[in-house]
């Protein structure tokens, strides 16, 4: 259907101007009419009365003809006419009571004609208030200057409006438009309206809003939507668009569609930014963690759709923590930065990098051939982030451990393979000269039985299952006990004693081992003070340390608090640490450890030997003794270099003034080149294997019998 007949602006004037005002444009011509009709009247009234009078007298005619014909007139055209009729009325009463008195020879009687004029007044406002309420009070007085107003009013409108505008009629073809959207267009009226979409624009997206426009007509409600048009500048920029068919006021019959758009190119910018910055790691620009397994389904749909294979390759850096704590962290940042460079580099377009937190990071190649180009590829990229990193005044290395998951042979979910990557990277540690680690299901099964520990670990922890067993220390001279380490066992339901070993890596890896830790040294300055109460001599009992607890903050505060609840004298109780707990932040080992000694505690170096420790540095460091390691004094006596290394030890325990104790020793012949080394302590299988608190303390009594 075409609205025809009317141009663009009364097209727009007639869709949009409200039913009354047009009911005004058609009421403000009857003011003419009503002239005539008063006029009339009291003309046809005069005529007749002048006939009448001849027959039925003046009084009669005056009141009873004149009377009735101004009050008609008066009610029936308004108030202006009704007071010009009733002036007619009463000249034309006063004439013709004139004309009577002279056919009857009697005075003209002015008191009829003012009772008439009076009369003719009353009707008058009276019909002038029922008048003003059928019409309005200011009928304008030309409809096509009162047209012509309205519509000036509208183009204003729609030119000013922020909005592109346009209206169609139910053809497509587009009746009215504003300037916005000619700008837009970059054509002039004249070349858009009257013309269909499909004469003005490219087919597609002709087709497009032809489309939306039926959706809005169908709806018969407003419908919005975001779009895309294409300026005149060749610039793509995104609009919220609304759409509202427009109907005959009367009917309800759909005339067309009007449609606006309204930029929102702004608003997506921001919004866009903003997505960005939750998506992408700050630092390196790279997707975060979510961004990660979002876009790894996507590439994980893709190999399952296309039947190929998918790999996750999980990077976790070696030392880094520890070279940021000692270059700084702009030092980290940069390394970090340049990581992520350099996996971009090295991979296709179509792989994903990402940095999972920290020094984290993940690659997810798409259509992988075959293992070994995968393992050719976690080679390549360790290689290239293993080259050092240049700063400002020094040089950084980074060394990669690499975990590897494959498609669909270790998972069928994003989640499954990034998570089983991670577990083989972890197992890539180990294997330093190889860097990386495909994951496999002996791996899966070790990290089932770790977690498997780890959850039994805490319910040990909370329900004291755990017990310290104790292993003599004795005067290699006189072969008289001097001590004993504290050595923890965990018995199990089924009586089975599980070893350190087979519980102590998988809590330092869960940071258990506080909480563990922390309940051994309390157990063990528990123990040393009941002996004491049952009246054995004083013993110095070591306990080990594990590393990550020796770097927890509160580890002094703990080990302060056990000694002063007990109520022993701290030197009764020695801490063991290994080399490499006092090597990792050096500085904050020595304060450490300065701080323990003040307290009143003793220091051994544990497994002295098996470690890469700066001699200087130990030396700086105020520890009480030395332990050569049991794997040195296992072989002494058949092995030149263990005992060249166990002799070199106790000669620098000499040097530094301090205690030498040798661990593992199992048999005579080592315990006597022991002894002839001068090496001042020791323990082992040979002297005692470890012994409950109980059978511990009757074994010390019994030496202390024979001894005496």
């Amino acid at each position: 259907m075409r609205i025809s007949g009317k141009d663009e602006n009364s097209v727009l004037v007639f869709a949009l101007m409200p039913l009354k005002d047009l009911q005004n444009l058609f009421t403000s011509q009857r003011s003419l009419p009503h002239w005539l009709f008063a006029i009339g009247a009291m003309l046809a009234a005069a005529a007749v009365a002048a006939i009448l009078p001849q027959h039925f007298g003046r009084e009669p005619v005056v009141f009873l003809w004149f009377l009735p014909s101004i009050a008609v007139a008066a009610l029936f055209s308004g108030f202006a006419q009704g007071i010009v009729a009733s002036l007619m009325g009463a000249v034309g009463g006063w004439w013709l009571s004139g004309l009577s008195a002279e056919m009857a020879a009697l005075p003209p009687n002015l008191t009829e004609l003012f009772l008439l004029l009076a009369f003719g007044l009353a009707i008058s406002a009276l019909g002038g208030m029922l008048h003003s309420r059928r019409r309005p009070q200011s009928p304008p007085q030309d409809a096509d200057a009162e047209l012509r107003h309205t519509k000036s009013h509208l183009r204003s409108v729609l030119d000013n409006s922020p909005a592109l505008i346009s209206i169609k009629d139910l053809e497509g073809r587009i009746v009215a438009v504003n300037r916005r959207l000619l700008d837009m267009l970059g054509k002039p009226s004249e070349n858009v309206v009257g013309r269909n979409v499909h004469e003005l624009l490219p087919r597609d997206v002709a087709d497009r809003l032809w489309h939306s426009d039926q959706r809005a007509l169908r709806a018969g409600v407003l419908q919005h939507q975001v779009e895309e048009l294409l300026h005149k500048d060749g610039q793509c920029r995104t609009y919220m668009a609304a759409r509202f068919p427009i109907t005959h006021l009367d009917t309800e019959q759909q005339l067309g569609v009007c449609s606006m758009w309204v930029d929102i190119s702004a608003q997506k910018k921001a919004e866009e930014q903003l997505v960005h910055v939750a998506q992408h790691d700050a630092l390196t620009g790279l997707p975060n963690r979510a961004l990660v397994y979002e876009f790894g389904d996507l590439l994980l749909g893709a190999a399952r759709r296309g039947k190929g294979k998918l790999a996750v390759l999980f990077f976790d850096l070696e030392r880094f923590k520890s070279l940021n704590d000692a270059y700084g962290r702009e030092a980290g940042d940069g390394m970090l930065q340049e990581i992520a460079r350099r996996l971009r580099r090295n991979v296709r377009s179509s792989d994903l990098v990402g940095r999972m937190g920290s020094d984290e990071f993940v690659v997810i190649l798409s259509d992988v051939q075959s293992s070994q180009d995968l393992a050719n590829s976690a080679a390549h990229l360790r290689e290239t982030l293993a080259q050092p990193y240049s700063a400002e005044d020094y040089v950084l290395r980074a060394s990669p451990s690499i975990g590897i998951s494959l498609y669909p042979d270790d998972g069928n979910d994003i989640d499954t393979l990034i998570r089983n990557a991670d577990v083989a990277m972890r197992h890539a540690r180990d294997n330093a000269q190889v860097g990386y680690q495909f994951f496999t299901p002996a791996i899966q099964q070790n990290i089932r039985q770790e977690i498997a520990i780890e959850q039994r670990l805490r319910a040990g922890i909370e329900h004291d299952e755990f017990e310290l067993y104790y292993q003599p220390v004795v005067d290699t001279r006189t072969r008289r006990i001097v001590g004993a380490e504290a050595l923890i066992r965990w018995p199990q339901a089924d009586g089975v004693i599980m070893q350190p070993n087979e519980f102590i890596q998988v809590a330092e890896a869960n940071g258990v081992i506080n909480q563990l830790g922390t309940w051994v040294i309390q157990e063990a300055c528990r123990q040393i003070q009941q002996w004491r109460r049952q009246g054995l001599p004083p013993l110095r009992i070591a306990v080990n340390v594990s590393p990550v607890q020796f770097r927890a903050r509160n580890f002094y505060q703990r080990v302060a608090d056990a000694v002063t609840r007990s109520g022993i004298d701290p030197s009764c109780l020695e801490l063991e640490v290994t080399e490499s707990a006092l090597m990792k932040k050096a500085d904050e080992a020595s304060q450490t450890l300065a701080s323990l000694k003040a307290l009143g505690l003793q220091i051994a170096l544990d497994d002295f030997g098996t470690g890469y420790s700066s001699l200087s540095r130990l030396a700086g460091l105020p520890f009480d003794k030395l332990k050569v390691d049991q794997s040195f004094i296992r072989n002494i006596v058949s092995d030149s270099r263990s005992l060249a290394v166990t002799e070199t030890v106790i000669a620098l325990g000499k040097r530094l003034g301090v205690k030498v104790v040798a661990e593992g020793i199992e048999t005579e012949a080592a315990f006597s080149l022991l002894r002839e080394c001068k090496c001042d302590l020791g323990q082992g299988y040979l002297l005692s294997k470890p012994m409950p608190a109980d059978q511990f303390r009757r074994w010390h009594q019994q030496h202390i019998l024979a001894a005496g």
